[in-house]
């Protein structure tokens, strides 16, 4: 209908359209539509407060393969056709997959997101390794028996041993003790909570490469495996324990992850859109933001677009809108590649996720991959768009973004050839400064270089307790 109008009144209603949404005060005020933002304006409206979420462009939404190059490639770059369709593809820019039974996924539950969202399995899940030969090699994350009887990893001796481990931990709960004694002959009640998870694994006498793949794959840990020393063995049960129920959470999985279709960027933009206006909210895209305003005693009341002022008693913001209050943190490298094939060694899965643990590739920090395609419909038949990340190391002056990706990512680059095409990024993952922020103000850091939600939902639903307890 509103194509038909002169172009005098087609601008003037849709110029009124986004004022009138302006008019009511709003319990809160999201500035941005990235990840982060999407998700706690979700969350502040399940928990009844009214939000008026604005974005400057469609920072959210998943790109179409013209959009991408835009986003990243050399100026002027445009898709070769043999790419295929650019509208076949969904890319996003920062990918995060949801564990089936985390924190994440039960914020997107908890919230009401995911009654508008397409969620489908990520296939596999995979730890990357070096042989003692030095080849590299590529294994699905140990999380029952049936795996550790198929994996190449093993000695039939070690096999044996993590069998046992996985068969307590199918009965163990923390809450009660009665489950907490283990032992193959001699039986011992054992003290999760004093017991470290360095002497946890000793006493299973599991030899120190699959204790590495255990407790980084299974149970996410991040730091060096002599600082297990310093975790209580509650703290790593409690990630193995997450991992492994990720696979019942829902039928057919073979993976504890979750996707969903269409990226999920344009997933959680449209599925925040509809929650907002249910709950007396709205959301304005395309509109740049003038000002943060402040009342009298300094705290933040609300915005100015366009010299129209919107009220509300909180304000949060991402970096891009409160600049001169954040400051880079580290750089990020993203690499996007299209293949005509899974990546390499990743048994031909329709789509997985990979990590490459820093300590199997000489760095600092991991790396970071997933890859799909048809199956999540981010890109068409027979191409598979893979998307790489991790925490720049080295020195960025004087480099382009596929120099640094091609130095940074050494390791996982093997397991894309051939490869029809790799576009590449560095971005500082920005945070708050240390000067205080006005009363009413909060400021989210941007996304990190890791692939799993966890990692963001747990700074949103801290903010989200701050503005409006559970």
């Amino acid at each position: 209908m509103l194509a038909l109008l002169p172009p005098a009144l087609l601008t003037s209603t849709l110029g009124a359209g986004w004022q009138s949404s302006f008019e009511p005060k709003y319990d809160a005020i999201v500035l941005g539509g990235g990840l982060k933002e999407c998700l706690l304006a979700s969350v502040l409206t399940s928990r009844g407060k009214s939000v008026l979420q604005i974005e400057q462009g469609r920072e959210s939404s998943s790109l179409d393969l013209h959009g991408l190059y835009e986003a990243v490639a050399a100026p002027g770059e445009t898709p070769e056709p043999k790419l295929g369709a650019a509208e076949d593809y969904s890319v996003d820019l920062a990918p995060k997959v949801l564990m089936a039974s985390g924190e994440g996924l039960q914020a997107v539950v908890d919230s009401r997101l995911w009654q508008h969202i397409d969620f489908r399995r990520v296939h596999r899940s995979f730890i990357y390794r070096r042989r003692p030969d030095g080849e590299p090699d590529v294994h699905r994350i140990l999380a029952n028996a049936e795996d550790v009887l198929k994996t190449r990893m093993l000695t039939a001796v070690e096999k044996a041993r993590v069998v046992q481990l996985f068969m307590w931990l199918e009965q163990y709960d923390e809450a009660d003790p009665s489950t907490h004694v283990a032992g193959r002959i001699q039986k011992r009640k054992l003290s999760v909570h004093r017991l470290t998870a360095a002497g946890f694994f000793k006493f299973w006498e599991l030899a120190p490469e699959t204790v590495a793949m255990l407790a980084r794959g299974m149970g996410g840990y991040g730091g060096p495996m002599k600082s297990l020393r310093k975790v209580t063995a509650a703290e790593i049960l409690r990630e193995m324990k997450k991992y492994k129920d990720s696979y019942r959470t829902f039928p057919h999985m073979t993976s504890p992850y979750v996707f969903p279709t269409g990226g999920v960027g344009a997933a959680l933009s449209e599925a925040t859109t509809s929650l907002l206006e249910a709950g007396g909210g709205a959301r304005v895209a395309e509109r740049p933001v003038d000002e943060i305003l402040l009342d009298e005693a300094g705290a933040a009341c609300g915005v100015s677009c366009e010299g129209v002022q919107a009220r509300a008693d909180v304000v949060v913001a991402s970096p891009a809108y409160v600049p001169e209050r954040v400051a880079p943190a580290y750089y990020t490298v993203r690499l996007y590649a299209i293949l005509n094939h899974a990546p390499q060694k990743c048994k031909d899965a329709p789509s997985c996720h990979l990590l490459l643990p820093s300590s199997q590739t000489g760095r600092r920090h991991d790396i970071y991959v997933f890859s799909s395609g048809p199956v999540h419909k981010l890109a068409p038949n027979g191409k598979w768009l893979v998307s790489l990340s991790t925490r720049v190391e080295g020195t960025i002056d004087g480099l382009k973004p596929m120099e640094v990706a091609k130095r940074e990512m050494a390791a996982a680059l093997p397991l894309l050839r051939p490869v029809r095409k790799m576009l590449a990024s560095v971005e500082p993952v920005l945070e708050p400064g240390d000067e205080p922020l006005p009363s009413g103000l909060h400021v989210l850091s941007s996304c990190d270089e890791s692939t799993f939600f966890e990692t963001l939902a747990a700074e949103v639903l801290e903010v989200a307790e701050r503005i409006a307890p559970s």
